[in-house]
């Protein structure tokens, strides 16, 4: 019966069933700026606080994984990014440096660090917004982890890393393609893409993004881009290739009523 009932929904009906009006990514905009100026609720004090108290829950032992200002009972294991750790290093002498581009307050570092203990040299450089910065160097720097305004002040410490990580990040810039030439310009040997959106026309589509208060306590939005697929892997091929993608999350989320799946890629500098 339940597959008769199934068969006769029509399928616009059945796409609601997950599709919320009010969150989500709504919209498209000519420029980020367009779509800023629809923004509004993001209070980046508020968020911090959010993210500092639940990080700190997580390095005093007390929470065992942290994401987005959530809380989590066990470790949500990233097995594409803990497969890349793991195959740099090991390719290194079991030595790894990594510039994790927009890494909070460490999100990522806590959620691998139980599964790198054999390296015998780990450097995790976060590059933040300034209050993140000063935030994670007052209390979250440790041997392994160190904070960072740019690109330039993190190589001028650790001038030979081994992979840079951007992971729901590039899409929240405003400049996304003008990050990527930078960091292309560097020739570091791997680069990681994790959590990114694609639009499925020729073009980017920029959106506003809105997140239910579950995140951060409060309601948010900011403008995000769905990238289109050819035109950021063309600009990344221009010294690097690709090594391998994948499916970043099984859930499905909804840009407008369009389904998507995040996505990520590993990349490695041409020789």
């Amino acid at each position: 019966m339940h597959y008769l009932i199934k068969e006769f929904i029509p399928p616009i009906l059945n796409t609601l069933r997950w599709y919320s009006f009010k969150y989500g990514w709504k919209g498209r905009y000519k420029t980020y700026e367009d779509a800023k100026e629809k923004c509004s609720g993001y209070d980046e004090n508020h968020i911090l606080q959010r993210i500092i108290e639940t990080t700190s829950k997580v390095k005093k032992g007390e929470a065992a994984y942290e994401r987005d200002g959530i809380i989590y009972d066990e470790v949500k294991i990233n097995f594409h990014l803990l497969n890349v750790l793991l195959l740099v290093s090991s390719g290194n002498g079991n030595k790894l440096t990594v510039i994790d581009f927009g890494g909070s307050l460490g999100t990522s570092y806590y959620q691998n660090i139980g599964y790198l203990s054999h390296l015998t040299s780990l450097n995790w450089c976060i590059i933040e917004q300034p209050k993140f910065v000063e935030t994670g160097k007052q209390s979250f720097e440790n041997e392994h982890v160190k904070f960072f305004n740019s690109i330039e002040e993190c190589l001028s410490k650790h001038p030979n890393p081994d992979l840079v990580l951007i992971s729901s990040v590039l899409q929240y810039i405003p400049k996304p393609y003008d990050l990527l030439k930078k960091i292309q310009s560097y020739d570091i040997p791997n680069l990681m893409l994790d959590l990114v959106g694609y639009n499925d026309k020729a073009e980017d589509r920029i959106t506003v993004q809105h997140v239910p208060p579950i995140f951060y306590g409060i309601e948010a939005s900011y403008p995000c881009t769905f990238f289109n697929r050819s035109k950021l892997e063309s600009q990344l091929k221009t010294n690097y290739s690709k090594t391998f993608d994948f499916i970043s999350e099984q859930e499905r989320y909804y840009v407008g009523l369009k389904p998507f799946r995040y996505e990520g890629s590993f990349w490695q500098l041409k020789t």
